[in-house]
């Protein structure tokens, strides 16, 4: 078969992999934070696209993830573009590239996991801090330091709690797919 053809049936795996996470984890309530955000499974297949495909097709399985997310009504909470931005395409790049960052071989998985899962939690603290900074208490200003305190403290707990479930699974997932002998771009 065709590389190219395999690259593109390997990233439309993951992309509906991601997807049907996705959709699963809105049905275990204890994955759901009150307003918004998860425990988001879908990043499993996106982390593992990524080093299996490379950082660039890793981006384009989160743009179709996010795509398709977007057309089976998964994210579609707007406020306006940059919040949207902030809020689901910029995170599926981030962990959609993260297996570009240089790391020492022994720790690439765990290292770029953890890289790619700060990107994503800043631009969701950006994202908390100024579109959602209303739980942060009556008269807080976007930009204002309780709206800083608040989105740390929420956005801080779903994504660390995500990067856990992604550094558990994701290397036992890449170890056992290189011994079935699929090879992985990222992670020689």
């Amino acid at each position: 078969m065709n590389n190219r053809i395999k690259t593109i049936s390997y990233m439309a795996l993951y992309a509906a992999t991601a997807l049907v996470l996705q959709y699963a984890a809105q049905f275990i309530p204890f994955l759901q934070m009150p307003q918004g955000g998860s425990i988001e499974l879908g990043f499993l297949a996106l982390f593992i696209a990524s080093f299996h495909l490379g950082w660039k097709n890793g981006m384009m399985v989160g743009v179709i993830w996010w795509f398709l997310g977007f057309l089976f009504g998964l994210n579609t909470w707007y406020i306006g573009p940059v919040q949207y931005a902030l809020d689901y395409i910029l995170p599926v790049l981030a962990v959609g590239i993260a297996s570009v960052f240089p790391m020492p071989k022994k720790w690439k998985v765990y290292g770029d996991i953890i890289a790619g899962m700060f990107l994503k939690f800043i631009s969701n603290l950006l994202s908390g801090v100024y579109f959602y900074f209303e739980g942060a208490g009556e008269g807080t200003a976007a930009g204002s330091l309780p709206a800083w305190i608040y989105s740390l403290g929420y956005n801080g707990w779903y994504n660390l709690a995500t990067c856990i479930v992604c550094l558990i699974a994701v290397p036992l997932i890449v170890k056992a797919l290189q011994k079935s002998g699929a090879s992985f771009k990222a992670v020689q």
